[in-house]
């Protein structure tokens, strides 16, 4: 059986949005699996950078430093996050939104362009009207995911996927599995890789 790296994400995450950036470069299947990041965090007794001031305007340099390596826009959005921050939505819409793709078939359409507009973008993603537009742009041409995504059923499919992450030892995003081998942030995503070359080359040996 090809060993499928698990990639451990959430779309308020600036280094998840490193992350997938890279992976979709590694042309090979990834298992995705988007969570709420902030309920895991507090879970595990961890805290987002924003509570730590000098914490957050570090990685806000730094997240700059990986986008101009990596060679990718990085423009946050800051309409979206400021709705975030006030509660205009439930920001774990996003994850369960991605949920909901991947139940009906979107996921690859939707995935790039919503980390892109967190983290590289201007979409209103605060307001009904704004999400019906990105997924029209999108040519989803339709509000069926984001209420999809309000459903009992991916809901629950978020709070098993936090569960889940907490239970193999989750703290933070992104954090890519590679079996049962855990790599946590972007700056791991080399070693990611390497364990993925052993892991292969076990197989094609057995």
């Amino acid at each position: 059986m090809t060993v499928t790296p698990q990639f451990i994400f959430d779309y308020r995450s600036p280094y998840s949005y490193l992350a997938n950036s890279q992976l979709r470069r590694w042309n090979l299947r990834i298992d995705y699996r988007p969570v709420d990041i902030l309920n895991v965090m507090q879970r595990v007794n961890n805290q987002p950078s924003p509570l730590c001031p000098p914490k957050a305007r570090y990685a806000k340099i730094d997240a700059a430093r990986w986008a101009r390596s990596y060679d990718v826009p990085f423009a946050p959005n800051q309409r979206a996050l400021r709705a975030m921050r006030e509660g205009i939505f439930d920001d774990a819409l996003l994850s369960r939104v991605a949920i909901a793709a991947q139940d009906t078939g979107a996921f690859e359409q939707i995935n790039d362009a919503l980390f892109e507009a967190v983290w590289a973008g201007t979409d209103d993603l605060g307001s009904f009207e704004g999400r019906s537009a990105f997924l029209a742009k999108l040519g989803l041409g339709s509000d069926d995911l984001w209420q999809l995504a309000t459903s009992g059923k991916v809901t629950a499919r978020l709070s098993s996927h936090d569960d889940d992450a907490v239970e193999r030892g989750v703290f933070g995003v992104p954090t890519v599995f590679v079996g049962k081998e855990m790599f946590f942030g972007n700056d791991r995503l080399h070693f990611a890789k390497a364990q993925l070359e052993i892991a292969q080359d076990s197989e094609a040996h057995t």
